[in-house]
């Protein structure tokens, strides 16, 4: 992310989490816990179909003091995208149950979808509501974060697929 004017990102990322957070709390009991689930992109992963592409992230789960790496894959489903990305980072506030039966390690395995727009001359932005996954114990905050640079335009049915290392 050399590129990627990190400043500028990790003030729309405290953007999001200053938004997101209430909304969290709201939904959380007394044992639910706020994480944070940021992804890299992988330089040179990204397939784009014009109505479908997908790219590979490296992403970290961090709650509690922890870490939790996550294969993750996004991108748009059925849609058009025209952008061309040399790097990308996205952010999703996390809730989750703390309940005893949770394995925090695979807490986020799943896909997630929704709508998703992104833009970039240069430096772009991006935003997706996401919903899903495969554990009831745990959910991303449905708004999502993206910072890249690159050319074009993106939008349809975005998602995210996370999967435990």
């Amino acid at each position: 992310m050399n590129v990627l004017n990190n400043k500028l990102f990790n003030s729309l990322l405290a953007l999001l989490i200053l938004f997101s957070t209430p909304v969290t709390l709201v939904k959380a009991d007394a044992k639910g816990e706020v994480g944070i689930l940021t992804c890299d992109y992988i330089e040179g992963s990204k397939v784009n179909l014009l109505i479908h592409s997908s790219a590979s992230f490296n992403c970290v789960f961090e709650h509690s003091g922890k870490k939790e790496p996550y294969d993750g894959e996004a991108g748009i489903g059925l849609g058009l995208d025209l952008q061309w990305t040399n790097t990308s980072k996205i952010a999703y506030s996390v809730i989750a149950s703390t309940g005893a039966s949770v394995d925090w390690s695979t807490a986020l395995n799943g896909t997630y979808t929704g709508g998703k727009a992104s833009a970039a001359l240069g430096v772009g932005v991006g935003a997706a509501v996401l919903i899903g996954g495969d554990n009831d114990n745990v959910g991303l905050v449905p708004l999502a974060l993206e910072g890249s640079t690159g050319i074009g335009a993106s939008a349809g049915v975005g998602y995210v697929s996370l999967k435990a290392k």
